[in-house]
């Protein structure tokens, strides 16, 4: 069984125990060498969780169930309709609205705290950005992303 296969049957088996069954569409897509795989469901409140905290569970245990299974990692990603593209898009819209206030104010502001994927999506955006820099801080849960005027 190929990499492909062993994930949609790997993730449609979790989904039917965790009392989905045929409720969910799973298509799994291979683009380079990330797989992606898309949830299609009428109620995806479940899957997705407090801020996605469940689809990120379900994602983990996905990958350490292949890692197991081809004793290699591999890359995945899950997203149910589309939950982590509007995330990343109202990431990066808070991510303007605050490098406005950070050149408008020259001030530093601290982002509300977020889990390590979401801080990268921050971080990964403004990278490049002329006139302002990111850093994490915090611990655990508490760690948030800090935009700072360049000096």
């Amino acid at each position: 069984m190929d990499k492909t296969q062993a994930i949609l049957k790997l993730t449609q088996e979790f989904l039917d125990k965790m009392g989905f069954g045929d409720k969910i569409e799973v298509i799994v897509t291979l683009d380079g060498d990330h797989y992606s795989v898309v949830l299609k469901a009428e109620n995806p409140a479940l899957l997705i969780g407090y801020h996605g905290n469940t689809l990120t569970g379900l994602q983990m245990f996905i990958s350490q169930h292949l890692h197991k299974h081809f004793d290699e990692w591999v890359n995945l990603t899950i997203d149910v309709n589309d939950y982590k593209l509007r995330r990343e898009q109202n990431l990066k819209s808070l991510a303007d609205s605050t490098v406005e206030q950070v050149l408008s104010s020259n001030q530093a502001y601290i982002l509300p705290p977020m889990p390590a994927p979401e801080r990268r999506i921050i971080h990964m955006y403004l990278a490049e950005h002329p006139q302002v820099t990111t850093v994490s801080s915090g611990e655990g849960r508490d760690r948030s992303v800090i935009i700072s005027p360049k000096v």
